[in-house]
């Protein structure tokens, strides 16, 4: 897509996303999201389901995430097997399967502000390696997610989102 049509008010780009977090300060903790882009570089998280009530609380307190409590388990593949994640929620329950491109992806930088409702934005930045892969999603997903298959990303690396600004 071009740039400049991700900034037309009539368009919403949109991701859904399966996270493993190693290392937070909360502890290890698995997360399902859906995102929108507000524009090219900001966006907000209208739906985030967590396996770790720490994490749930955290944020919905610091950045005023709909955090919930959820069921998320997931099994990393090899390079010849895909990555499954099944997801356990309200109203959710959705398997998804990424079969990832081998390699050690491409590197990447990205900076973005987190704009969720009746909070101030909040940098975000993500540096790692992202790497082509074809997901399928299963079963009763989300609000705003459909099932099917799709290209997608992995990416492998260390996200930090900053406090809210003001």
């Amino acid at each position: 897509m071009v740039p400049s049509l991700l900034r037309a008010p009539s368009l919403r780009a949109g991701a859904f996303a399966v996270v493993d977090y190693e290392h937070t300060p909360v502890g290890p903790y698995r997360e399902a999201l859906t995102a929108v882009a507000l524009s090219a570089r900001s966006g907000w998280v209208p739906w985030m389901v967590v396996d770790s009530e720490a994490s749930r609380a955290g944020g919905r307190q610091g950045w005023g995430l709909p955090k919930e409590l959820a069921v998320i388990d997931t099994e990393a593949g090899l390079s010849s097997r895909p990555t499954t994640a099944r997801v356990l929620a309200e109203g959710v329950d959705l398997t998804v399967t990424a079969r990832v491109a081998a390699g050690r992806g491409v590197p990447v930088g990205l900076a973005a502000q987190l704009r969720q409702p009746r909070r101030e934005p909040a940098a975000v930045r993500f540096t790692g390696r992202v790497r082509p892969a074809v997901v399928v999603l299963e079963g009763t997903a989300p609000r705003g997610v459909r099932p099917g298959r799709r290209p997608g990303l992995a990416l492998a690396g260390e996200l930090w989102i900053g406090a809210p600004q003001g």
